[in-house]
């Protein structure tokens, strides 16, 4: 465990969480078992990979461990489910806690925040705005005031490729980015006058080769760029949403 310790101090998170792994099957102590996983768990979290270490957990949790050292290792799992963009799969273990430790405090700090912040991940809105009031009850603060009566405003991918296509940088101009919204137009114009002059003066292979093809090629990239700005746009409506539950929650909570 030493050895371990040293080397997750000194930053080598993975030469650590493999000296804990092997520390965890040649330690038959079951309290220096319980600060191996422990420690193996941190390094994962340290490198990252949230993922990986829901996978370790997936497998530890099955083990016969004390009621509370199960508690406390699933609430590592949801923590690092959620880490790793797995939301729906948080939101399926927390629902599990209750039955699996009947007698444990399952409803937390902790998870009331990841059941908040997972269902706004997933736009089901309505339902996180349920967990949001039911968090600030059991902490005896005002449940009339909530973020979600104004909703972040969200763009429609669908509606975005419908203008990219039918009308150049549209989607550009829709998705809050005019600049390259005029980009496009200017692009595609220059193509398509390229190539309809080009064909009026008989430079048939021209206007094919040159001019359809800037406009074809430019036209269709508009339409994936469109989609990549308006997920992005989303994305930073949600995060900054999040952000600002996040905080609220944490402030009134941990008073």
């Amino acid at each position: 465990m030493q050895q371990a310790d040293s080397l997750a101090g000194a930053g080598r998170f993975f030469e650590a969480g493999i000296v804990y792994e092997r520390t965890l099957f040649e330690q038959p102590d079951a309290p220096l078992q319980l600060a191996a996983i422990r420690g193996k768990i941190a390094c994962l979290k340290q490198q990252g990979r949230f993922g990986a270490a829901v996978q370790y957990l997936n497998g530890e949790v099955t083990n016969a461990y004390p009621d509370s050292v199960l508690l406390a290792l699933r609430y590592e799992q949801i923590t690092c489910a959620y880490l790793a963009g797995q939301f729906e799969n948080a939101l399926s273990l927390l629902d599990r806690l209750p039955y699996l430790h009947p007698d444990g405090p399952t409803e937390t700090t902790l998870t009331s925040l990841i059941r908040v912040l997972s269902l706004n991940e997933l736009q089901r809105w309505p339902e996180a705005a349920v967990a949001y009031r039911q968090a600030l009850s059991r902490a005896g603060a005002d449940t009339t005031q909530t973020p979600y009566a104004k909703l972040p405003k969200l763009k429609s991918e669908k509606k975005g490729q419908v203008l990219s296509t039918f009308i150049p940088g549209g989607g550009q101009f829709y998705a809050g980015k005019p600049g390259e919204g005029l980009l496009s137009i200017l692009v595609q114009s220059a193509g398509l006058y390229f190539g309809i002059h080009s064909f009026l003066a008989g430079y048939y292979i021209s206007a094919w080769g040159v001019g359809a093809a800037t406009f074809g090629s430019f036209h269709a990239g508009g339409i994936r760029r469109t989609e990549i700005l308006i997920r992005q746009f989303n994305d930073k409506q949600i995060k900054t949403f999040n952000a600002n539950v996040r905080a609220t929650l944490v402030a009134i909570m941990g008073q």
